[in-house]
Parts: structure tokens; sequence; C-alpha cells
């Protein structure tokens, strides 16, 4: 239907008004005008960088965008447009900032300016060191954020072994957070740094699920009745209670939570003693929301060795892992009194103190705080860690120590104090290093492979006096080799001899210890060589001279012996091969080290009489294996071991199973 003629009129009238509006209001296109100033320039101590931006507009600023790089790090929205920025010598160096002023009609513009921070803080470095497990392999390229009451400072990167330094951090605590694509996030609140600042260890293990959030648990943690616990005061016994923040984005369920005085806490495996414990918790695991501990008050060996009559400022550090392996690490300040007696004894010096390195092919479940999802926990490197042990024998009533204090040294000179035991005294002292009743495990990141650390006990009551040192310098990896009879391989002899490639001279070793199982797949009968306990050992030790086994460099000694100290042929009978005399006069010749292939052959007959079956599948197998070190200096103890594979816990020397083997099948031929 057409429109009538006033219709059309009107709507004729109201198009041309409205084409009128739209050309009689031009848009705002006019940017604004911005300089961006930053004071003081130079930044010379520690304090607030000022960013001030002036910015105009014919319109109106509406807001300001400030930069640190590419990192925005606050914004205003009233003039003056101003950022008061936290600068510490984590900066020092020439930094770029830049504002971005915004007009109502989204209109900007950007100036920077250069600013110069050169910080000297009087205060020792912070070192750390990021880990794939608590004792185990450098996680590479990680990234580390500084924050100081929750502001961002700055980032560093983790090297190839996984440290980092931050140097000139004025004294006060800082928190660290460690990120790695693939890698779970591990968080760390409360380092103090200052004249004597600890070195620390993140613990950054792959990611559970890649595209899970790597953002660790957030904690709550209050006395039990929920008053606040940083600088509280507490005598004999400590009291907590551990929350789930409700804004924590972490993958539930939290696996476990640990807390512990004066260390970084883990398994009793990693960070128990005779005289030291732990506290923790497994939470139901069909739980993914908030967690809560409930009220917990410690006992026992808890606060033993800590505090003092007066109080003493310690630390309580709390750990928690969650489903995805994010950590969270909390260092908690408390005040400690402890009322024990003992801090009042006169005691006397600790003895026998023996430190011995482990270097462990696999970390194994007791090194991580919940079970791995795959049998082999550390893939990418093993772990190292010292086991002090000693003795104190006086145990008169009024010398009985309120503690000990274990030191370590990286000079031999120079000592630091790494923990605090409490302090006991018994008439036991064995010859069997692993046997002494008083332990401590150093479980450091600060050990290294090749390196020696010098070991110290103090006992610790009215006075404090140091036992002798003990040296230990950590093995390499030990990665034997079966070479024959070879896996699948058919028609071998009915008395075969069994080849063994091994790694103790590349190592630094000065021997290497076997026990070998031969199974008849067909009867499951058999043989261990030597024996059927795991230390009966096979011992191959090519020579290292005066200074590790006295077997002459070039030369080597093979014997079997049995027990939990590792000594030397104790019967002319037990020697197996003696090339330089080294005990024999006479090489008996019942195997053979080729010293430059680094190889041992073990014949069967030299163990056991009967032949095996002919026409017989079997297998054989590595059933126990590690590497060692002597030191002649300490009565030619054993101060170092580096394992492959060890089964049982309970039987020493190797206090700690290794569930790897090696094993081959083979088939016999005929008579």
């Amino acid at each position: 239907m057409a429109l009538k003629p006033s219709s059309v009129g009107t709507a004729l009238l109201l198009g041309t008004l409205l084409i009128g509006c739209g050309s009689t209001t031009p848009s705002d296109t006019t940017a604004p005008t911005v300089t961006l100033t930053g004071t003081p320039d130079p930044v010379t101590a520690d304090g607030t960088l000022t960013l001030k931006a002036d910015a105009k507009d014919d319109t109106g600023v509406t807001r300001v965008e400030f930069f640190e790089g590419t990192t925005k790090i606050g914004e205003d929205t009233t003039a003056p447009f101003e950022h008061p920025h936290p600068v510490n010598a984590i900066q020092n160096g020439k930094r770029t900032y830049t504002a971005t002023a915004y007009d109502a009609a989204g209109n900007k513009a950007s100036d920077s300016t250069e600013v110069t921070v050169d910080i000297t803080a009087n205060t020792a470095p912070l070192r750390g060191t990021v880990v794939d497990q608590n004792i185990g392999a450098p996680v590479a390229g990680s990234t580390i954020t500084v924050l100081r009451e929750g502001k961002t400072l700055g980032t560093v990167t983790t090297g190839a072994d996984g440290t980092f330094t931050l140097s000139g951090l004025s004294a006060g605590t800082y928190d660290l957070r460690a990120r790695k694509t693939g890698m779970a996030g591990s968080d760390l609140y409360g380092v103090v740094v200052g004249t004597e600042t600890p070195s620390v260890s993140l613990v950054q293990r792959p990611a559970f699920e890649t595209s899970a959030t790597t953002n660790p648990a957030t904690l709550v943690i209050t006395r039990a009745d929920g008053s606040p616990i940083a600088g509280a005061t507490f005598t004999d016994n400590v009291d907590f209670r551990i929350k789930t923040a409700p804004t924590s984005d972490h993958v539930g369920p939290i696996r476990i939570m640990y807390a512990q005085l004066g260390r970084t806490p883990g398994s009793g495996g990693v960070t128990g003693s005779t005289t030291a414990s732990n506290w923790n918790y497994s939470p139901p695991q069909d739980k993914t929301g908030e967690i809560d501990t409930d009220k917990v008050t410690t006992s026992g060996n808890f606060t033993a060795g800590f505090g003092s009559a007066a109080g003493e400022r310690v630390y309580l550090e709390i750990m928690t892992v969650d489903y995805n392996y994010n950590y969270s690490r909390y260092i908690v300040p408390i005040n400690l009194i402890n009322t024990g007696a003992a801090a009042a004894n006169t005691v006397t010096a600790p003895t026998r103190v023996a430190a011995t390195a482990f270097t462990l092919k696999q970390e194994g479940s007791w090194t991580t705080p919940y079970d791995a999802p795959t049998p082999d926990a550390a893939p990418n490197g093993s772990g190292v860690f010292v086991d002090v042990r000693w003795c104190y024998t006086n145990t008169a009533a009024t010398a009985k120590p309120f503690a000990f204090d274990i030191e370590r040294s990286g000079d031999g000179t120079t000592f630091q104090k790494i923990g605090t035991v409490g302090g006991a005294a018994s008439t036991s002292c064995s010859t069997n290093q692993a046997a002494r009743p008083y332990n401590f495990r150093d479980t450091s990141s600060d050990l290294s492979v090749g390196k020696t650390f010098t070991y110290r006990v103090k006992a610790r009551g009215a006075n404090s006096v140091a036992g002798t040192v003990s040296r230990t310098t950590p093995l390499a990896q030990f990665t034997p080799t079966f070479q024959g009879p070879a896996d699948e391989s058919t028609g071998v002899s009915l008395t075969p001899t069994f080849v063994l490639g091994h790694n103790q001279a590349a190592i630094g070793a000065d021997g290497a210890a076997f026990n070998l199982r031969l199974r008849d797949l067909m009867t499951l009968g058999g043989y261990n060589l030597p024996g059927t306990a795991s230390n009966a050992l096979i011992r191959v030790e090519e020579g290292t001279g005066s200074g590790g086994n006295g077997v002459t460099p070039g030369q080597s000694v093979v014997f079997t012996s049995t027990g939990p100290v590792l000594g030397a042929p104790t019967t002319a009978a037990s020697i197996l091969a003696d090339t330089g005399g080294r005990y024999l006069p006479s090489n008996p010749g019942r195997a053979s080290v080729d010293t430059a292939a680094h190889t041992v052959s073990l014949p069967l007959n030299s163990f056991v009489t009967t032949p095996l079956q002919p026409l017989r599948p079997y297998k054989w197998e590595m059933y126990s294996g590690f590497a060692y070190r002597y030191a002649p200096d300490e009565g030619n103890r054993i101060s170092a071991y580096s394992v492959f594979t060890w089964p049982s816990s309970l039987e020493a020397p190797i206090n700690q199973t290794r569930p790897v083997n090696l094993n081959w099948d083979f088939i016999t031929g005929e008579k």
C-alpha cells in the first residue's frame, strides 16, 4: 500500500534531520598527550620508584596504565596519574617503564622512560636450587618469581644445574614461585634474607596433568585455637591448624601435608632420625574441596633439641602436595620455650662420627612426599644424600645433651649448621657405622657429585663440644651392564661364564659389589652367587692406589664377602683373583678383570660344582649391585655408596631398597 502524501513528507523530513545530526557532530580522534618520568633516577636504595605520567586530553584522560617492559604493573584513573613501584636489588640495571594514557573515545598514547637501578644491600645472597624430587635431579629453565608482601619484585631463571642466585636483596622476608612449562608449580613462603641468608631448595615435579593448574595450594595456618601462629610463643609442644584457603586454586585432592621444625619436611625416610620426628597428614582422597587438619598438638621428638628456657626463634616448616604435584611450602617463625633440664647439662664430645654419601639410581617412594605414578620416580637423574651417624656414650644424667647440632663444610674449614636433632646418650656404639644409634640425613640441594664435604656433630647443653670430623665425596651414578651370556641366547654352556661391565673407575669408586641370581625357569630353582643374602657379595676392585683400595693401579682383586660391614678379604678361599698380589702372593685365577674394558668374568664353577641342565631356559639377574669408596684416613671405612639395585631395606650396608634390576634369559645347549 502506498504512503499518504503527509506520511511521505514526514519520512523525508525525519531522514533529513537524521542526516543532518550525523554531519554536524564530528567523532573524537585526537589522542591524549603523555610524558612519563620516574623518580628517583638512579635508584640507589631499596624502596619505591614513583612513576608519574603528565597526561592531558581535550576531552579528559580516563586512565593511565603503567608497564615494566611488557608487564603491566598498575594503573591510575585520576590525576595526577602516578604509580608507586617497589624496587629491589633484583632489578639492578637499566629498566624501561611505559605509561599509556586513554581518553573516553579509546584514543591512546604512550611514553617510555629508562631508569637506572643500582642498589647495594648489606645482606648475603639468596641462593637456591630447583630439583625434581627431595633429593632429585636439577630443573633447568624454571622461572623464579620473587615477591615481597605480595608484590612482584622480578624474576630469574634457573641454570643448567637448577641453581639461581639473588644478590643484594634487602633484609626481610620474601616468597618465591617456580614455574616451567610441563612442570607442576612450586611456591615457597617466608624466606628470611639477612646477613646469614640460608640456601633454599624448591621441589618442582613434572605435572601429573599438564593441562591442569600449576598453582599450589594456598594455606591458612593458625594455632589450634584459630589465633595467629607467626611470632606466637609455645612451651615444649607446638599446636597448629592447617586449612586450604577458600580461594586456593590447587588440584584436589591434597595428597599429603607435612610439618617439621628446623628443616624441609618430608617422609620419615628422608627427615626422620632416632631423636627427631615430623608430623604428617593424609587427607581423604575423595575430598577435593577445602582441607582442614583440625587441631594438632605435636609431642615427643617434634621439638627435641629446639628452643630454650628463655625462648628461641625457630622456624616451623609446612609442606603440602596436591594431586598435580604442585608444592606449597611455608616457613613460619615461632618462639619456642623448651623446659628440658638437659639444657643445663655439661656435655662431652660425640664419638665415632661417620658421614656416608649415598647416590641412588632411582628415587623410590621413600624420597617423595607421595607415591609416584610410575615405578621409576627419577628417570632423568639420581638422588644424593649423606647419612651422618655417631655415638654419645657418656650416660651420666648430668652429661646427657639437650641437642645435637650437625654442621657441614664445603672447604673443610668453614662450617655451617645444617640441622638439629634431640640429644640422647647410650652405651651402644657399634663398629658398624650404619648401626650407630644417632643419625641425621642431609638431603640438601647443595650436595654434588665429586665434591668433598666435611661434617661434624656438636653435643649441646650448657656448653657445646664437637666430635671429630668426617669426610665424604658423593659418587656419580653406578651403571653396571650385563654382557654374557647374552639376552635370548641359545646353546649356552652348562658351566657358563658371566661377564659384567662396570664403571667403578669412571665414577671414582674403589670397588663394585654384586649378587647375581640365577633361576631355572622350569623348576624355579637355582642359585644366588655367591649367597642368598643380598649382602653376600662378589667384590671387584680395580686398583686405585694407596689413597683408595690399596691395589696397584692397573691391577685388580676379586673376592667374596658377607655381612653388613664391607672390609678386606678375610680368608684366602674368598679371593677369586688377585693380579697384583695385594692379598695373595699368587693369583688364584678363578675370575678375571679386564681393566681396559672394565669388565669382570665370573665362571659358574667358581661358585657351584653342579652344572646347569641341558636344553633348559634360565634367567640371570642382578639381585644387588653398587659401587663404593673407602676412607683410608678414617679406618678404611666405606664413605660413599652408589646404588644401582638393592633388594632389602632391612639388610645392611644399604638401608634403602632400590627396585631396579637387570635380567637376561638364555637357553643352555646339549651335554
